[in-house]
């Protein structure tokens, strides 16, 4: 290791500094739809999970999708108790995450309507356990068992151990506000 005197100089240098805003007492961030505004400011990825309960396919868009774990590897994603899937999603032995790429915006916007059939029009393969695997090409698809469910404030959190992945070169679409 090089003594203090025989290290080269170096140069610290600090990023533009700016003032804070002065802090708000009785910030209305604290409600839910100014949280979820405020929030938004944070870029994410978008997904699309499916699965199958009683032979039929079931699938949402989702931002809330993560790696969890390694090794094991695990992931998870948050299904809000309002949703009228929530059912389904709490009886699914498994679910397939489909990461979706930069121009599938019609595929993401598809699987967040609230139809009764998401899959009307839509392409699909049965993977692991008759999930439905969408034809579409995606960056990334992970089929998952279903590990955990845990309810967390107003969402259950849903944690799979990934039993197969495929990935692609796609560019990931991302939301920002």
């Amino acid at each position: 290791m090089d003594s203090p005197s025989r290290r080269p100089d170096r140069t610290i240098s600090a990023m533009p500094q700016h003032t804070p805003p002065a802090p708000v007492v009785n910030d209305p961030a604290t409600t839910p739809s100014a949280l979820r505004r405020h929030l938004a400011r944070w870029p994410t990825g978008v997904a699309v999970v499916t699965t199958v309960v009683d032979g039929r396919p079931v699938g949402k868009t989702i931002n809330s999708f993560h790696s969890t774990s390694l090794q094991p590897p695990l992931v998870g994603w948050c299904v809000d108790h309002g949703s009228s899937q929530l059912d389904d999603w709490l009886a699914a032995d498994g679910f397939v995450v489909h990461v979706l790429s930069a121009d599938q915006i019609p595929l993401a916007t598809h699987f967040a309507n609230r139809s009764a059939d998401r899959f009307a029009g839509i392409e699909w393969t049965a993977g692991l356990d008759g999930m439905p695997l969408l034809v579409a090409d995606v960056p990334l698809r992970l089929e998952c068992r279903v590990r955990h469910r845990l309810p967390v404030g107003d969402h259950t959190y849903l944690v799979g151990q990934v039993v197969d992945l495929t990935a692609g070169p796609a560019i990931p679409l991302v939301l920002q506000r």
